[in-house]
């Protein structure tokens, strides 16, 4: 008897331990959906265990990195409640209805593909599209049991390509970590865990990131198939493969803390490391905001906490480590010349993805009261850029009026080579100088499918370095402009801008009567289409035909605040001495050594203006940081703070 007592005591602490060390998981999964079939299971029933406790999932600074709290923000997660996708299709299905079945099969793979997946094992022909909204693991959107059952088979080759992932019914969920523990996900979920390399690889994103879509001639019958989207092979002619660098580290960050990654059972106490964050950021700032603005009506399940979370990292990863911007700028007589360098850091085309996204070079100048001189690229308030060609605006070399703008884009066409926003009238691209990877070149296999088109094909400054080589994952766009040499100072002010829909697309969207297109037109119009800055700069430029021709002996001596300040590359000091004489300039860091001396010797009395480049002596560019700038004359000293932001 008093065995017996003992084992029910030990089963009812154990049965509590496990109630309480689940609490917190509860209420992850409340709102998730926990339907199963045959093959799937709801991602809440996965945050049952996989969500943050106490030594789960939780990092030293007490930041929740389980699965799905990070997933259930994501576009992954809002694949099938996405609006403008559920609008693109019905526009798709309403413009081509014949072929609804084709339509809505391809789309749903990818954004359903739960639903999808097992409407197939079923033996279903068709996955009406109207069906997925109906259905709580399609709207689980690409989920946990979807990714983590797809077979390491055919991974990577065309054949696994526009979402022929291979799911079977052995229940098997792959995972990084190798001897899983295996009895307690089987009896808890019917599932047996399973590790796997394939679930760290590009190949296993490519399978619904790499899509060919039908496209129909002028009698409505399918004559093709489009490279609508192709990072992974993008990524594949880059140098980032060779260097280990693939889908999964930049867009599920590892943590390197150990933890455990289950909460069930309690008594498991082994800890894993790295952890892969399921973080999932894009670009995709304007669509995660929509959904934010109209979660409850779109039936989202993530906190307003997780969605500015998502967004945070959003926002960081397209600011942070997407492009890099540079610019020159000299005056030759009465003309402007500047020189904006662009270089993409990602590893696939930038934008990529889908052809409703497009970046731009937005550049300014105005003169010392701020008044604009030249401006090239602006936008409205709708979002739409100032001054654009009627079909498309082509690609630059030289901008000499504000009505050239460079526009990376991919611009579609049908069969007959006219413009086309519709994904089935689209069987090639009439331009598409979207910036490509580092290492991109034109001599590989597959090159047609990811190829540059329109005028970046015969640019010498597209993806070619100095020496006319491929590769440079670059575009230099220069700029000619008349400032008739009446200004001491310029100012340049560049920034390359992000939209993820642009308003003729939208536009076209909008021509169709449905009730998805009318719903996202709801969201879209009461929405900000701001373009998102992605990396800016400010050039300051020195007329020194004008300067000289300045006759104000000054007062006293003084330093004048540098212009501007913070500076990104270059700043202008000013100085003036009331005699002549001896003066020097230098550049010092917070540790009083010296970086630069910019002028020494005898000076006239009056006002200068030297331009300091951001480099030492040696032309070394230095970091980001303050630093002072020290004046010293027969009449005394100067010093000023200046802020160094790269």
């Amino acid at each position: 008897m008093k065995k017996c007592r003992s084992t029910q005591w030990l089963l009812t602490t154990v049965v509590l331990f496990t109630l309480l060390a689940g609490a917190n998981a509860l209420l992850h999964a409340q709102n998730l959906p926990t339907a199963t079939s045959d093959h799937f299971s709801g991602s809440g029933n996965c945050a049952m265990c996989h969500s943050a406790a106490p030594g789960v999932f939780t990092t030293t600074a007490g930041t929740d990195i389980s699965p799905v709290a990070l997933w259930q923000s994501t576009m992954m997660a809002h694949a099938a409640k996405d609006p403008l996708w559920q609008a693109k299709v019905s526009a798709e299905v309403a413009a081509h209805p014949a072929l609804q079945a084709i339509i809505e099969d391809k789309c749903t793979t990818c954004h359903m593909p739960m639903g999808k997946t097992e409407a197939s094992f079923n033996g279903a022909v068709h996955f009406p599209f109207a069906s997925g909204l109906l259905d709580p693991l399609s709207m689980d959107g690409v989920s946990c049991t979807l990714c983590h059952q797809i077979q390491p088979q055919n991974l990577g080759t065309p054949q696994s390509f526009s979402g022929a992932y291979l799911i079977t019914d052995a229940r098997e969920l792959f995972g990084p970590y190798i001897a899983p523990t295996v009895a307690a996900m089987l009896n808890q979920t019917g599932y047996t865990p399973v590790y796997s390399d394939h679930v760290n690889h590009s190949e296993l994103c490519a399978t619904c990131h790499t899509l060919y879509t039908p496209y129909v001639n002028n009698q409505g019958e399918i004559a093709g198939y489009f490279p609508e989207q192709t990072p992974y092979l993008e990524w594949l002619n880059s140098v980032y493969p060779g260097q280990s660098t693939g889908c999964q580290t930049c867009h599920m960050p590892p943590t390197g803390e150990a933890m455990k990654i289950s909460s069930r059972p309690p008594w498991v106490s082994s800890q894993r490391t790295p952890i892969w964050g399921h973080d999932f950021a894009g670009g995709n700032i304007f669509m995660n905001s929509l959904i934010k603005a109209n979660a409850a009506e779109l039936g989202v399940t993530a906190a307003v906490s997780n969605i500015d979370a998502t967004l945070a990292k959003t926002r960081q990863l397209l600011q942070e480590q997407t492009l890099h911007l540079a610019a020159d700028a000299v005056l030759a007589g009465d003309t402007l010349l500047i020189s904006v360098q662009i270089t993409n850091l990602t590893g696939h085309k930038f934008p990529t993805g889908f052809p409703s996204r497009r970046a731009w070079l937005h550049l300014r100048v105005s003169d010392s009261q701020g008044t604009s001189l030249f401006e090239s690229g602006a936008w409205d308030a709708a979002g739409e850029i100032f001054e654009l060609d009627a079909e498309y605006e082509p690609h630059h070399q030289l901008i000499t009026s504000p009505g050239q703008v460079q526009i990376y884009e991919a611009i579609m066409a049908d069969v007959d080579g006219a413009v086309t926003y519709t994904l089935l009238r689209g069987a090639q691209y009439r331009k598409d100088n979207r910036l490509p990877p580092k290492g991109f070149k034109s001599t590989v296999a597959d090159y047609a499918s990811i190829a540059i088109s329109g005028g970046a094909a015969d640019d010498p400054d597209f993806n070619r370095d100095r020496s006319g080589a491929e590769g440079s994952g670059s575009d230099r766009v220069f700029y000619k402009i008349p400032v008739a040499g009446r200004d001491v100072r310029f100012t340049v002010t560049a920034e390359v801008v992000y939209q993820t829909v642009a308003p003729r697309f939208a536009r076209d969207l909008f021509a169709h009567q449905t009730g998805k297109v009318a719903a996202f037109k709801t969201y879209y119009e009461r929405s900000s289409n701001e373009p998102i800055r992605v990396q800016s700069l400010t050039l300051a430029v020195i007329n020194t035909a004008v300067l000289q021709n300045e006759k104000r002996p000054p007062e006293r001596v003084d330093l004048m605040k540098n212009y501007p300040n913070p500076f990104n590359a270059t700043t202008v000091i000013a100085y003036s001495i009331n005699q002549p004489g001896p003066v020097s300039l230098e550049v010092y860091n917070l540790r009083s050594e010296k970086i630069s001396t910019l002028t020494a010797g005898n000076r006239t009395a009056g006002t200068h203006e030297i331009l300091w480049q951001g480099t030492d002596d040696q032309g070394v560019p230095v970091p980001s940081g303050i630093y002072l700038a020290a004046l010293r004359s027969q009449d005394g000293a100067r010093v000023l703070r200046m802020i160094l932001l790269r």
